[in-house]
């Protein structure tokens, strides 16, 4: 499975946490900024560069700054719910700091 890393360490605020993502998938300029287009981009397809399968890895996530905390686990939540829906996408956390 195709994993996308993206770098806790520089999200300081929610838009951090979505221009992270987008850029791992390849997003569109028109991407919504909210959870329902989250889910249709993740669990639909066709819309960014790169579809599932993947896992996206979050690299230092004790680092992840206090703006940004609580968009990253809810972020985090989504993507473990659109995966128990049978979808193939996984999250993981990387607890290091490096």
């Amino acid at each position: 499975m195709k994993e996308l890393l993206l770098n806790g360490a520089e999200w300081k605020t929610s838009d951090d946490v979505y221009d992270a993502f987008f850029r791992a998938v390849g997003a569109p300029s028109w991407h919504g900024r909210n959870f329902n287009a989250l889910n249709d981009s993740i669990s639909g397809g066709n819309i960014n560069e790169v579809d599932v399968p993947y896992c996206v890895v979050i690299k230092n996530y004790g680092l992840i700054g206090a703006g940004a905390k609580k968009m990253a686990d809810d972020f985090i939540d989504l993507v473990h719910e659109i995966g128990a829906r049978g979808c193939a996408v996984e999250i993981r956390t990387d607890e290091r700091n490096r």
